[in-house]
């Protein structure tokens, strides 16, 4: 069910930021601390799993429920859904509903279904965090996750394991996280030249058999320009998609019409609406020296300079080619507020601190120390509620996405912060929804099966007590999640978040 001990230590070691300072005593408390989680970890997903699929019956009906169509913003009332196995095979009038005599029934009058909820950008499926991560988001009704990369055999391991039904966690997507030379981050492919770049898509695309090694190349900041472009081109021949960061080589408008399947976090997105982008991407593209991107001067100084040469029309030029090229946004805004507020109580939630291991707390406690604090600029030139709102009204197609497990992001319980923040940015209530329904179904080409709620549709929904289109923040009012076909009700639910703060206990 879970990592072995030794396996657990290694990959706990190695996750931790190379600018951390940690002691010998942190290290050597360290092997009896993963020691601890795998068998505190193992026992919940073995509960966990055992009550899930004790609960699970032949069939599943959801009745009487008002059901949100997030493509035409209606809602259906008085429906029932029924599920067979992991499919829906009835969604329609309850007067119509030929239930099964044997199937589980639940109440669905005076609820509201909506499809799953998705969070298009996480690093959570590593190391020990991992065994939390898929138990918090169900809880959370997050059903669906992409994870942009980081120790990709532990992913690829989480995402065969979840799909069998070994583990607990949301159905992933998974990338391999590709950076340049200079780049910090540990198991990730780093490529110098096209060469390297044409390999390592070649390489981390398929497995020697021919079958499918990852969903797609996450690609990082420091890549150098020439290995992007060769990078874009042998994913275009192989049909393999691509998407991240933009390198600081390249503009955001070369990204999209490169083929970037996706832009994410809105950093980049601010540089490319100056008349200066160029000369900020030449300042912070050195690809021979980390360090220059990191000087907190030069990043101040920067910041001030984006503001002042904020270009409406070079930014109107960027958004449509975004759009014209089909190129979606994953803002991450829950990402940048910890640190635009200082990491204040309100950011850091005090109230979810008890569902983090310890040592994933220490990292973010470290980063709250390190970090400088911000000024005004250095904020306003990072993200823009304004901007956000601007992509959507272009056209460009947004993805909800949270950046989970940066500091203070908690995988579940952030996503529905992403979702108000999206309607802060000026998109109604449904607009927001979609970035987690039906648009990440779109993004992945799985409309077939995902996104919406309709006969032959994946079981995987959420029944709240509340109707999400009159108040977005009503997604948290969670009655039932079902994943897979299989039902997570509050009891099931509040078993997930008590089982992980219980084995947190032991840590």
């Amino acid at each position: 069910m879970s990592l072995s001990y030794r396996r657990r230590c290694t990959l706990a070691k190695s996750a931790i930021p190379s600018d951390t300072i940690y002691s010998d005593t942190f290290e050597k408390n360290l092997a009896s601390r993963a020691q601890r989680l795998a068998r505190a970890a193992t026992a919940a997903a073995l509960l966990t799993v055992a009550a899930c699929t004790g609960s699970r019956q032949p069939s599943i009906a959801i009745t009487h429920v008002s059901v949100i169509d997030v493509v035409s913003g209606t809602t259906r009332s008085d429906n029932t859904v029924i599920i067979t196995g992991n499919r829906i095979v009835y969604a329609g009038p309850a007067a119509r509903a030929n239930v099964p005599g044997d199937a589980r029934v639940l109440d669905g009058r005076g609820k509201f279904l909506i499809p799953e909820l998705w969070d298009m950008h996480v690093h959570a499926f590593v190391w020990v965090f991992s065994d939390f991560a898929g138990p918090l988001m169900l809880a959370n009704g997050v059903t669906g996750a992409r994870d942009m990369g980081y120790l990709i055999d532990t992913t690829l391991r989480w995402k065969h394991d979840i799909a069998a039904g070994r583990e607990s966690g949301p159905r992933l997507v998974v990338g391999v996280r590709v950076d340049g030379p200079v780049g910090r981050a540990q198991f990730v492919s780093h490529v110098a030249s096209e060469v390297d770049a044409v390999r390592a898509v070649d390489t981390l695309a398929r497995k020697k058999d021919g079958s499918v090694r990852a969903d797609f190349v996450s690609t990082d900041a420091f890549i150098p320009r020439a290995a992007f472009f060769g990078l874009a081109k042998e994913a275009r021949t192989l049909r393999f998609l691509f998407a991240g960061r933009v390198p600081l080589s390249v503009s955001v408008i070369e990204a999209s019409d490169s083929g970037q399947r996706s832009v994410e976090q809105e950093d980049d997105l601010m540089r490319a609406c100056t008349s200066r982008e160029s000369v900020f991407r030449a300042q912070l593209a050195d690809t021979t020296n980390r360090r220059t991107g990191d000087d907190p001067l030069q990043l101040r100084s920067q910041a001030r300079a984006i503001l002042s040469s904020y270009d409406p029309e070079r930014c109107r030029l960027v958004m449509e080619t975004l759009a014209r090229n089909h190129t979606w946004v994953t803002p991450t805004l829950v990402a940048y507020q910890p640190y635009a507020h200082s990491f204040d109580s309100a950011t850091r939630h005090p109230e979810w601190i008890k569902y983090v291991p310890r040592i994933v707390e220490g990292g973010w406690q470290h980063k709250v120390l390190a970090v400088p604090k911000p000024d005004s600029a250095m904020v306003q030139s990072s993200f823009s509620f304004e901007r956000t709102g601007a992509l959507h009204r272009a056209g460009v197609g947004l993805l909800a996405g949270t950046d989970a497990p940066r500091a203070f992001i908690y995988p579940g319980f952030s996503l529905h912060e992403e979702l108000a923040l999206l309607v802060r940015s000026g998109l109604t209530p449904l607009e927001a929804l979609r970035t987690a329904t039906y648009n990440p179904a779109d993004y992945l080409g799985s409309l077939d099966s995902l996104g919406t709620i309709g006969v032959g549709k994946i079981a995987d929904l959420v029944l709240l007590e509340a109707n999400p289109l009159t108040d977005i923040r009503n997604t948290t009012r969670i009655s039932a999640v079902i994943a897979n076909g299989r039902v997570f009700d509050s009891a099931a639910r509040a078993a997930l978040l008590h089982h992980v703060v219980t084995a947190l206990k032991r840590d």
